[in-house]
């Protein structure tokens, strides 16, 4: 990095704890300041942090001329609001997935991105994860041949669940689709591309909210995916690449813990671990940094486009499987 970024913090929480966390492990990244609708709430987290400036108000904190990114960890319903505040007072961004509710936000982001001539990410992890690069080189290594099938999951059951907080609360964008399926998700479009054919299923909680979820896409050329993610199911997070020649499987328990496994007929399993120094989430404050010194308004490996289709895939799943949000 060719200087010291100034980061400011929309929304403290536990995501954003586990943000800061990494990030200030990363010389070029100084963590300035929070803000919170909840001035009790922002002292509390910069005094956990050492943040030394913290605020009252997200127009506060966006109003600060020392901060250059802010990081909005807010929930899901609030981030194209959010976002445009931040862009309007020309503040980089990196916005939390789930991106926004839908694509008519999302498109509305790019766009005052795009007019105000500022950057804008979606903090998604996986993209920017060496097991996520290393997978890609191998698939297209030729090593597996093509891909058949994609199955990627993602489930917990932390039960009972507060059925008024923000995971089950559709005013909030509740629901394991919006919280989790998303990555498997992503997943399909990364290694397969547009689907030509999606159908889902929901478990719907009596307030409409998905607590499980299951999808099934078509693809070019007969490839196929199925994704499942619940609020209810034990199952942990992974995803099996079924190739004409072998499998390969990527595994996490945690954004820094994460291997590859390859298998093919005959042959010992091959694992390639990555060390967590290279992993987490502080690939996604690299990468925003990385582009600003670079002048560029827009990451090539977390898109505009990327954050568009992936979006796009979410409301026609949630068309499909009955999903209504207050949106």
């Amino acid at each position: 990095m060719t200087q010291t970024y100034n980061w400011g913090i929309l929304a403290p929480g536990n995501i954003a704890g586990k943000f800061v966390a990494e990030l200030q492990e990363i010389k070029s990244a100084k963590v300035l300041a929070v803000g919170s609708r909840d001035l009790v709430r922002a002292k509390e987290f910069a005094s956990a942090w050492q943040i030394e400036r913290c605020y009252g108000s997200y127009e506060e904190l966006v109003t600060d001329p020392d901060i250059d990114i802010v990081y909005i960890a807010s929930p899901h319903a609030f981030h194209a609001a959010h976002t445009k505040l931040c862009l309007t007072h020309k503040k980089a961004v990196l916005c939390e997935k789930a991106f926004a509710l839908n694509s008519s936000d999302v498109i509305e982001m790019i766009e005052t991105a795009r007019r105000e001539k500022v950057f804008l990410m979606e903090a998604f992890m996986t993209p920017h994860q060496p097991s996520y690069q290393e997978a890609r080189k191998i698939i297209n290594s030729g090593l597996l041949g093509e891909i058949k099938h994609l199955h990627g999951w993602f489930g917990f059951n932390k039960s009972p669940y507060d059925l008024n907080g923000r995971l089950f609360n559709p005013a909030l964008g509740g629901g394991a689709l919006l919280d989790i399926g998303l990555y498997p998700l992503f997943d399909a479009l990364w290694f397969l591309g547009e689907p030509i054919h999606v159908e889902a299923f929901a478990d719907l909680t009596p307030r409409n909210i998905d607590q499980s979820v299951s999808v099934a896409m078509q693809f070019d050329k007969g490839k196929s995916a199925s994704i499942f993610a619940s609020f209810l199911a034990t199952a942990g997070v992974g995803t099996d690449i079924l190739c004409e020649k072998g499998l390969l499987r990527l595994r996490r328990t945690s954004s820094l813990n994460q291997w590859l496994e390859i298998i093919l007929p005959g042959e010992p399993v091959k694992t390639i671990h990555f060390d967590e120094s290279s992993c987490g989430l502080k690939q996604e404050a690299l990468e925003v940094m990385k582009c600003l010194d670079e002048k560029r308004l827009e990451s090539a490996v977390m898109s505009h486009h990327n954050s568009l289709q992936l979006m796009n895939l979410l409301d026609l799943i949630r068309e499909e499987a009955g999903i209504l949000l207050p949106i």
